[in-house]
């Protein structure tokens, strides 16, 4: 038979920008976190969503009429993952599951940082040129291990945005690559 589960789930990611005229796009660093609900099937096949909280981004650098700055593009989404997983048989005590699917994040917050080369003043302000949605795909690999009534569980996964991070061309996607852990309970 069948059962609802929820889950809870913290984690880091790793992100950055892909596409445009992006010359020298490094990855930032921020922590994740997360609920939602998995629909378990007997047979293996699992069908998962939930809120998930996430800064996606990219340290920048270039210049500003002609002086050398680095930059911080930090966008912070609430997204919403429709996620279809499958569970294999039990290896020991792990059992590995894959999960796919869309997810459609919404703005709450963008600001960028920057500063001058070299320089110890850095100035921070809303950046207005950033979209009100971002569409990406997942794909990621978890590996559950049942614990008592729970189940633990940690995995990774890779969002490929779909969606132009910016209001303008040329197109600028996000990619994050996250570590998460988490409880099904």
């Amino acid at each position: 038979m069948a059962q609802l589960r929820g889950t809870i789930h913290v984690g880091v990611t790793g992100s950055t920008f892909r596409g445009g005229a992006l010359q020298d796009a490094s990855p930032i660093y921020r922590l994740t976190g997360g609920a939602g609900i998995r629909y378990v099937y007997p047979s293996g096949l699992e069908l998962e969503s939930g809120l998930d909280y996430a800064v996606k981004g990219a340290s920048l650098k270039g210049t500003f009429e002609d002086i050398p700055i680095t930059g911080t593009s930090e966008i912070t989404y609430l997204s919403v993952p429709f996620l279809i997983g499958y569970r294999w048989d039990a290896i020991g005590r792990m059992r590995p599951r894959l999960v796919a699917g869309p997810s459609l994040g919404y703005k709450t917050d963008a600001r960028i940082s920057y500063k001058a080369v070299g320089s110890d003043l850095e100035q921070s302000t809303t950046d207005d040129g950033i979209g009100q949605r971002d569409l990406g795909w997942i794909v990621g690999v978890d590996v559950d291990m049942p614990l008592g009534g729970e189940v633990l569980f940690s995995g990774i996964r890779l969002t490929l945005g779909q969606s132009n991070a910016r209001t303008v061309k040329p197109d600028v996607l996000n990619t994050t690559v996250a570590w998460v852990a988490g409880i099904v309970f």
